[in-house]
């Protein structure tokens, strides 16, 4: 019966860390790896948080608030010398004091540092530009034939950016006509671009998740259009050109 009680009071501390995290509504990475010392992460629409600039070698702490106080939580990894460039690292909610830092080891420009919520993991990358960006499906003239959709160009001011400009209209003889996708190759995956939602109006999408769910756009108007897309900024925007 004691034994069943302390594995009680355990899962619900555990519960309790976990709803703490999914109450997280802000975040701030700060240090000397941080150009200017501190920067704002993005609020994405899963909850989590995103990074995505320069950082510099040194070290980096990510929390909650900038104000010093008891409801200000420092996301820290539990080894002083933890990389952030990682593919997941369990983080603690420490509220006293920062704890370890995360180490930065090289000056890069195209730095993304994520915070998942749901996991309390941090995870960090160093990205590469892409090196192509197609659209295909049943609002596009090939449908869903994956060795015939439609590329990107890419800017050249910014090998991250990439606009399509092109017909969108449903397309009957497809499944799915009214829908498309976003991929980083001729064919589908490993590289996809998604919206965070399923059947998400394309006009309305701001935000892009890379990977995850097989969500797709959903077109509510037909007409010719022009995709902007920033593969590391992980942003569309979608301008209706007319009918």
């Amino acid at each position: 019966m004691k034994r069943f009680r302390i594995m009680a009071i355990a899962v619900a501390l555990m519960a309790a860390v976990v709803a703490e995290a999914q109450n997280i509504k802000e975040c701030w990475i700060t240090g000397t790896a941080v150009p200017g010392g501190v920067q704002k992460l993005e609020s994405r629409p899963d909850g989590s948080f995103m990074y995505a600039g320069k950082l510099v070698a040194g070290e980096a702490r990510i929390t909650t608030s900038l104000q010093k106080g008891k409801t200000t939580k420092w996301l820290t990894p539990a080894d002083t010398d933890a990389s952030l460039v990682c593919n997941g690292i369990k983080y603690k909610l420490l509220a006293d004091k920062p704890g370890a830092a995360w180490q930065v080891y090289f000056t890069e420009d195209l730095y993304r540092v994520f915070v998942d919520t749901q996991k309390s993991e941090v995870r960090g990358e160093i990205f590469r530009p892409w090196g192509e960006l197609f659209i295909g499906g049943g609002t596009t003239e090939k449908g869903w034939d994956n060795k015939h959709m439609q590329p990107f160009i890419q800017s050249a001011d910014d090998p991250c950016v990439w606009t399509w400009t092109g017909e969108l209209r449903p397309h009957t003889e497809f499944k799915e006509p009214d829908a498309f996708k976003i991929e980083g190759q001729l064919k589908w995956g490993p590289k996809q671009l998604h919206p965070f939602k399923p059947h998400a109006d394309v006009l309305e999408t701001t935000q892009l998740q890379q990977g995850g769910a097989d969500n797709k756009w959903q077109l509510s108007r037909p007409g010719r259009y022009r995709l902007t897309v920033n593969v590391f900024k992980l942003t569309m925007k979608a301008e209706f050109l007319g009918e």
